[in-house]
């Protein structure tokens, strides 16, 4: 439920973040787009294509924050950190580079 947990925070507190990465997130259903617009925060929406709980939901609510990129791990479920682990951290490390 990392969506359910850290987007308070990000809605609340982005402006403090240099960046957030949003990792197989799920839980993204209860705010507006309204809402996700507000966020300047640079985000990276990061799942693995094999994962059937993110749901095209939580993807679509994500897309509305402006400053986002989205990176899909080939071959991986959920837990994409585990199961591809080499190219979750080439897409990790990708996003940390573009940051200020």
């Amino acid at each position: 439920m990392s969506g359910r947990f850290a987007l308070p925070f990000l809605l609340a507190h982005g402006d403090q973040l240099s960046g957030f990465v949003s990792i197989a997130p799920v839980g993204t259903k209860d705010y507006t787009a309204e809402q996700y617009q507000r966020v300047q925060t640079p985000t990276l929406i990061l799942y693995g294509d094999r994962d059937t709980r993110l749901g095209s939901q939580a993807l679509q609510s994500l897309r509305h924050l402006p400053v986002h990129r989205v990176a899909v791990v080939p071959d991986a479920g959920h837990a994409c950190y585990l199961d591809k682990p080499e190219d979750f951290h080439r897409a990790l490390l990708g996003f940390l580079r573009h940051m200020k």
